[in-house]
């Protein structure tokens, strides 16, 4: 009996991670989807892999732009993938996709960029996610990547 859920387990999560590849099109269900592409997320299987292969997907990044007290302004980026803490810092972002989360990462860079800059002014943080042009508008146009914002907020230090 418990190699029969083993085995039931495995063929469900392969059949799951194929659904999830996009290779396939089940349904234009967007309930369907969701689910698949949520479970997909958590177990690491589908198209964008998220925390097991943090460079895999649309790149989720933060931007921080800062003014300094001399008016100066400071621009930070955190996601770029310059170091494994910066990759899997990415890589949380891209794995909860909710304006919850948003809020809650936007607070700890906005916490971050207090704390190394202690005469910052404001600061303006925008994240979002590098969009890839599809092959025909490259082939077309060759467009760089796009950059969408999904979620922004200015902070201050007080």
């Amino acid at each position: 009996m418990k190699n029969k859920l083993l085995k039931g387990f495995l063929i469900f999560h392969l059949c799951m991670v194929v659904l999830g590849s996009g290779l396939m099109e089940v349904s234009k269900n967007q309930i369907y989807d969701g689910l698949i592409l949520r479970y997909c997320s958590w177990t690491g299987g589908g198209f964008g892999y998220s925390f097991f292969s943090p460079n895999v997907g649309n790149q989720t990044v933060v931007k921080a732009y800062t003014l300094m007290g001399n008016k100066t302004l400071k621009q930070d980026a955190f996601g770029t993938g310059k170091d494994i803490l910066d990759c899997r810092f990415s890589s949380v972002l891209h794995t909860f996709r909710n304006h919850k989360a948003y809020e809650l990462m936007s607070r700890v860079v906005a916490s971050y960029i207090f704390a190394k800059y202690p005469n910052a002014g404001p600061t303006y943080i925008s994240i979002g996610e590098y969009m890839p042009p599809t092959m025909a508008e490259y082939r077309l146009s060759r467009k760089a990547n796009h950059f969408r914002e999904i979620c922004n907020g200015t902070y201050t230090y007080k």
